[in-house]
């Protein structure tokens, strides 16, 4: 999944991202309904680690119910520097497009 660094990514790239955080987490509340939490996880990186990749992390956080900002200051607890202004405001523009929103949970 690339895209231009310093950009937000396209749709397309959004929509693969998503599948694989709903393949992943998903199939695995399945398999662990009402035991252990997930022990799943799906490793993220671009070149710095300050752009592209906590975008996509911060778009999935949107995505199961944590607002912008919340999702953005916990990415930048692990990442100082982490999503640029443009990003930031491409962000704030975003719009949840899945439809089992609310179900965020942060370890």
């Amino acid at each position: 999944m690339e895209f231009p660094d310093g950009e937000p990514p396209s749709a397309e790239i959004i929509n693969e991202w998503l599948d694989l955080v709903e393949a992943t987490f998903k199939d695995n509340a399945k398999e662990n309904a009402g035991n252990n939490p997930s022990d799943k996880t799906i490793a993220v990186h671009c070149v710095a680690g300050l752009g592209r990749a906590p975008v996509l992390v911060a778009i999935a956080l949107i995505e199961n119910g944590l607002d912008v900002i919340n999702a953005v200051e916990h990415i930048r607890q692990s990442r100082r520097g982490a999503i640029n202004l443009r990003q930031l405001k491409y962000l704030e523009k975003y719009q949840p497009t899945r439809k089992d929103k609310g179900k965020c949970s942060i370890m």
